[in-house]
């Protein structure tokens, strides 16, 4: 420790004890290492780079790349990423921003950590920049005359988009030419070809000096004397020539202030932009606004401006929420911010969503379907819309002892007159949607809180949101905590020589307190300071559906102008250059290098979270099953809340009520409750009373008394997709542990006494349509939805689109058999896609804005869906089968602390509290919607009147079957169904329906008939207008989870050789990344196991040569069967990925929602306890080459076969060349190309009368898989 000096310590904030963390410096070079104590088995590392540009060339970005390729003592391509995984790590990555570069990795324990830190450094300090890997890895035009290379394409695929646009807009217009923060640090195309690599080299020397670096580990029982003695021993940092590096500070060049800045205009306090980007449609656009933020070092000032912003906009109670979203005329369907805290901080207000209301434009909401016939059948004049409204309000009057019906009346057309007022607003006009800013911010100042104790509040949950991004990923919270004082030190700080002042934000929760003390007038001073009065930009973002075409257009001019510059000898000569710059630039671990990687890291000795996990049954001993959720998984671990978790099933549901689930998901905590609870009389009798709370009570309840909450359909959701799980509907939260009693209470009653409203569900349903067509402008969420589409059984019903029709895909008795999924376990997955919903939604905006005979029926359904969910396991049983499904048992699972019950008022029983808090609720539930049930039937009856004051799920009617209590327990019985505790004792050898494992029915592909007859085409071709390169997904079947109890060793064996080989050839530096993106065709590419859903996935992202980029993947896998050793490796490849997979099953259990997650994935699939769950990864290190050989040819071959079993999707831009078709088809590959809205199911089946229940049969054109096998969310893989 002679070469480091300890400049100083500090603790960082933390949920229940602070964060030690210590700073020394190297003598020699002046380099800082901030070493940061943080308990579990993740140790991580990022090395901090300060970095500035004066232009968009990406030379920050383009030398982030470089630096992967080799270095000075290293320089064998492959070396450090071979050496990570075997360091228990996925591998090195990094990250550029327009003030710092950085390099980060994680391994699972600090052994790893200490041997990989200081080669990644060397990599960092002494990279080899040679110029055939600037060829590969940042630009070069190919032998046809195409400009690629990894960053080009990465670039070329993101430059466009409306995210990216927007930032960059906005930056340009808060910061002067001089400042690093004007410029694109990524890089532009058109820029990117004028940079060098000379221009590279002299980049990295005048910025990569150790004086100017600062590398932050974080860690358990960190040993810094280890790391110090590694980099003295190895001469890491001696080797450093000393040219002193860059004056940081004068290349900042923050003192100069904005003046040159457009926000600085002395003519004018707002200044705006529009900027238009490609989109295949013109519905809605995005608005952002910026201003100049405090002092970097004004962190109470920063932090005050992040709660006031909480305030203003989090929930939907929020002031700007209610002004732009919670409206029946949404002007926006999502407000977010940022506090930029960058040297030269900046506040950031973004509104996404806002449709285009241009003349003779419809919104997006109501904008016609594709199908005329449909438009037609539901098109009402004016005069016919008036004459429904008043015989509704003729049948109102008879019903309410004559009420006014003129008066109604004219209420109804100044209401429909005030929408249609509103619709015609263009929102883009100058000046007009800033003046609604203006306005909420003007109110604020004004009249500042309506409620005192609001504030106090919003800073309550303010902190406790920080207590969560703390556990939910601390190493991420601790450098976000540190990065801001390391570079201010760096660019702010002149004399050099001082102890850099590092962890000023550990005082934080001390700034908390004292903002907590503040007067109201404080925070309306602040907005009046930071918002009201100073100058503000902004940028508007509007969709152009010709602007893809015009791009493609620019790039095949492009392509033309560089084959006439180069000529026929010039792309010759390119052809070789990029030949031998891809052969230059292969992983070469040669043999001699193999035998001197250290030995793999021991995974026994990396330390782990406390965890144990237990069942409970939730039926009471000697008592029926009541409820939906059989058992209980109570899971005890490091957490600083408690967590609840319910799984209902909805295989029961009525299909007329699927479509209506996103719906119910979005409208569940934000909706308004009539909470009912009984009261005794005088004289004695009890009566039940209601507390009826607006939705706006609701959501500010939530906010106050959960920490997080979430309702939604499976598992992994993102609104119209989910993971895995379809058949499920999830209720959960969270809160601190004093408040577990309210936090079950307020969950149930959410569900149980939620109020559907036709406002409220006008409102949800236009933001949700708004969001559907923002969906289908990204590529990746795109093939998501495509890919899940053509691999999900299908209900005869949902084949009612174009495509089908198109593809003659009617269901039919000569085909019948042939569709017929041999599944009857029904999901959700199309139910809730996009491609229903788009249509769905917009028609019951259409229903609701003209006050159809359709309104009661659509707030009807809604109720029928919390009834059903709300019915009992056996009820489930009954349901299931009467509309042709096979039922699921639901289940739940808490999260408490370790030592939780022990503290004052915490109880010992949670289970009990929650079935406890569900038997109170339902029985009020119950009372109130006034149904009585004959035994066995589903004949309904009120027994009460309605109140005025009573809910409106009263009087719904519910086809589902309501069981008595002795029908109940004849239909368990009759199901086999055990109604005590033994199922929680024995979760394999309960008969019947049982949640643990739960159900599953793996993916199939339909077997083509002998004479090629019944085609069901399998591959399908997208062009969209918004995107600007391609992305493509090749789906073969893979099943490969087993039940632990029925697994053979070869079925283990089988399962986790399938993983080992994704993960050799995945892997950073593998097969496909030497293929695809080190020669350019694509930014990424992998192939995976979806284990739920039985698929295997070979999948590129952003291809410029997407052509290439899968001959490129075929080539590997014939490879694979020609000369093994050549295409996958020998030994060390094997090793080296279970190294990496042992790094991932770790990591599952790293931090505490990390572990309920994982154990909850095992009890599902049929573990019955932690320690069986964990004794099977012990399997990862008993495969052997022959076992990955094996799943070779039983899975991976599979993508030779063409026709049989394959389904491949593939988007690309506008006009795709037909060369595209002709060369897949020589693969078996036969596209057919289609359209988003072909996709489409017609709405048409969900706004008729259902009076018996529809048929259920599921069919299938593409396969039978529960779900796609992508997803945005990384729980899709269980």
């Amino acid at each position: 420790m002679d070469h480091f000096l300890l400049e100083s310590t500090v603790s960082l904030p933390g949920p229940s004890q602070p964060t030690p963390v210590t700073i020394y410096k190297h003598l020699a070079t002046g380099m800082r290492l901030v070493f940061v104590d943080i308990a579990g088995p993740q140790a991580t590392a990022t090395i901090i780079v300060p970095t500035v540009v004066k232009d968009s060339r990406g030379l920050p970005h383009t030398l982030e790349h470089l630096v992967f390729c080799g270095s000075k003592n290293y320089p064998n391509r492959g070396y450090l990423d071979s050496l990570a995984n075997r360091c228990l790590s996925t591998g090195t990555n990094a990250y550029t921003t327009e003030d710092h570069t950085g390099y980060t990795i994680a391994t699972a324990g600090r052994d790893g950590m200490a041997e990989i830190l200081p080669v990644f450094l060397d990599h960092v300090l002494h990279p080899t920049l040679r110029d055939d890997q600037y060829v590969t890895e940042v630009y070069h035009v190919d032998g046809e005359g195409k400009q690629q290379g990894v960053v080009f394409s990465e670039m070329a695929s993101r430059e466009n988009s409306e995210a990216d646009l927007l930032d960059l807009g906005l930056r340009k217009l808060l910061y002067p030419k001089s400042q690093t923060y004007y410029y694109e640090c990524g890089g532009l195309t058109p820029e990117i070809p004028k940079m060098t690599n000379e221009d590279i080299k002299d980049y990295h020397q005048k910025f990569y000096h150790p004086s100017n670096m600062t590398i932050v580990v974080a860690g358990d029982s960190l040993q810094p004397g280890r790391i110090f003695q590694t980099l003295i021993e190895r001469g890491i940092l001696n080797t450093v020539e000393d040219k002193g590096g860059v004056d940081l500070i004068q290349e900042m060049d923050i003192s100069k202030g904005r003046e040159d800045a457009p926000i600085m205009s002395k003519e004018t306090n707002f200044t705006s932009k529009t900027i238009h980007f490609p989109s295949a449609d013109e519905d809605v656009g995005s608005i952002g606004y910026g201003w100049l933020g405090p002092n970097t070092f004004d962190v109470k000032t920063m932090v005050a401006l992040d709660i006031l912003f909480r305030f203003l906009h989090e929930t939907s109670a929020s002031p700007f929420s209610q002004e732009f979203v919670e409206r029946r005329n949404p002007l926006a369907s999502h407000v977010d911010f940022e506090v930029k805290g960058c040297m030269d901080t900046s506040l950031l207000l973004l509104f996404s969503g806002v449709p285009i209301r241009s003349k003779g434009k419809k919104s997006p909401e109501t904008a016609g379907s594709d199908d005329e016939e449909s438009d037609k059948e539901h098109e009402h004049s004016e005069q016919e819309d008036n004459e429904e409204e008043e015989e509704e309000e003729e049948e109102e009057e008879e019903s309410d002892d004559g009420h006014d019906q003129s008066d109604d009346d004219n209420e109804d057309h100044a209401e429909i007159n005030a929408d249609d007022a509103e619709e015609a607003q263009d929102l883009y006009q100058p000046g007009y949607f800033h003046s609604q800013v203006i306005k909420v911010l003007s109110e604020f100042v004004r009249s500042g809180l309506s409620d005192p104790t609001e504030m106090t509040r919003v800073i309550a949950r303010h902190r406790t949101k920080i207590y969560e991004s703390i556990e939910d990923d601390p190493h991420e919270a601790a450098t976000s905590y540190l990065v801001p004082d390391i570079l201010a030190h760096a660019y702010l700080e002149k004399d050099k020589t001082k102890a850099a002042s590092i962890g000023t934000r550990s005082n934080i929760f001390s700034i908390i307190d004292e903002l907590e003390t503040m007067e109201p007038q404080y925070w309306r001073d602040l907005a009046r300071k930071w918002l009201l009065e100073p100058s503000t930009v902004e940028v508007c973002m509007i969709p152009d559906s010709r602007l893809g075409k015009i791009i493609k257009s620019t790039v095949s001019q492009k392509q033309r102008e560089l084959i006439d510059g180069f000529g026929k000898d010039g792309l010759e000569k390119q052809a070789v250059i990029v030949t031998e710059a891809v052969a230059a630039n292969k992983v070469n671990m040669t043999p001699e290098i193999i035998t001197m990687m250290p030995p793999i890291a021991d995974a026994s000795k990396v330390p782990t979270l406390p965890m144990s996990a237990h069942y409970i049954s939730s039926a009471k001993s000697g008592q029926s099953e009541s409820r939906s959720f059989k058992l209980v998984q109570v899971v005890e671990t490091n957490t600083f809340f408690t967590h609840v978790k319910l799984c209902l099933p909805l295989t029961h549901l009525d299909e007329d009520l699927r479509p209506y689930l996103v719906l119910f998901q979005e409208l569940v905590f934000q909706s308004s409750c009539a909470i009912p609870k009984f009261v005794q009389d005088k004289d004695g009798s009890e009566e039940i009373e209601f507390e009826h709370l607006d939705y706006q009570s609701v959501v500010t309840l939530v906010a106050n008394t959960l920490v997080s909450h979430e309702a939604a359909v499976g598992f992994g959701n993102d609104i119209f997709a989910c993971s895995w799980l379809s058949e499920l509907f999830v209720l959960a939260c969270s809160a601190e542990r004093s408040k577990y009693k309210e936090q079950c209470q307020l969950l149930l009653r959410v569900l149980m006494f939620t109020e559907f409203t036709e406002d409220r569900v006008l409102t949800v349903a236009k933001n949700l349509a708004t969001q559907t067509v923002e969906l289908k402008r990204d590529g990746a969420d795109m093939l998501a939805m495509i890919s899940t589409r053509m691999t999900t059984p299908v209900r005869d019903y949902e084949l009612a689109t174009k495509y089908c029709r198109k593809m003659d895909m009617t269901p039919r008795p000569t085909t019948a058999a042939q569709l017929e999924s041999p599944t009857v376990i029904l999901g959700n997955d199309m139910a809730i896609s996009a491609f229903r919903q788009e249509p769905f939604l917009k028609r019951i905006v259409q229903e609701l804005k003209q006050k159809t005979d359709q309104v009661p029926k659509i707030l009807s359904k809604l109720e029928r869906i919390k009834q059903a969910m709300l019915q009992s396991i056996s009820e489930v049983v009954v349901n299931s089968k009467r509309n042709g499904n096979s039922a699921v048992a639901g289940f739940g699972q808490i999260g408490i602390p370790v030592g939780f019950g022990s503290e004052s008022g915490e109880t010992k029983d949670p289970v009990g509290l929650l079935t406890e808090v569900w038997d109170q609720e339902l029985a009020l539930y119950r009372a109130t919607t006034g149904l009585s049930f004959v035994n066995g039937s589903n004949h309904i009856t009120n027994n009460k009147k309605r109140k005025p004051s009573e809910p409106f799920h009263q009087h719904q009617e519910q086809p589902s079957v309501r069981l008595t209590k002795e029908a109940e327990e004849a239909a368990a019985r009759a199901a086999h169904m055990t109604l005590d505790d033994e199922s929680a004792n024995n979760l394999t050898d309960a008969s019947g329906v049982s949640p643990f494992p739960f159900p599953r029915t793996p993916y199939k592909p339909l077997a083509n008939s002998s004479n090629g007859s019944n085609y069901a085409p399998s591959s399908v071709l997208i062009p969209l207008k918004s995107i600007t390169s391609s992305f493509l997904v090749s789906i073969v079947p893979c099943d490969i989870v087993y039940h632990p109890d029925t697994a053979t060793e070869e079925n283990h064996l089988d399962h986790y050789a399938t993983l080992l080989l994704c993960e050799i050839l995945s892997r950073s530096e593998g097969p496909l990344y030497s293929a695809i993106r080190g020669n350019g065709y694509a930014y990424d590419a992998s192939i995976s196991v979806y284990l739920w859903t039985g698929q295997m996935a070979f999948e590129v992202r952003d291809a410029m040569d997407p052509i290439k980029a899968y001959d490129a993947f075929l080539d590997i896998i014939r490879l694979m069967d020609t000369d093994w050793e050549a295409a996958v490796g020998g030994q060390f490849e094997m090793e080296t990925a279970q190294a990496s997979r042992a790094y991932q099953t770790i990591m599952e259990r790293a931090t505490a929602g990390g572990t309920l997650s994982w154990v909850l994935r095992g009890a599902v699939r049929g573990y019955q306890s932690v320690e069986e769950l964990t004794k099977s990864n012990n399997y990862l290190y008993k495969v052997g080459m022959s076992d990955l050989k094996r799943v070779y040819h039983k899975y991976f071959k599979q993508f030779l076969n063409g026709r049989q079993g394959l389904t491949t999707v593939l988007l690309t831009p506008p006009s795709p060349p037909e060369s595209i078709k002709t060369h897949f088809a020589q693969y078996g590959i036969d596209f057919q190309e289609a359209a988003l809205q072909d996709f489409e199911i017609e709405p048409k089946f969900d706004f008729i009368s259902v009076t018996t229940p529809i048929s259920s049969r599921i069919v299938s054109p593409e396969g039978t898989a529960p779900s796609s096998p992508l997803s945005s969310s990384a729980s899709s893989i269980v």
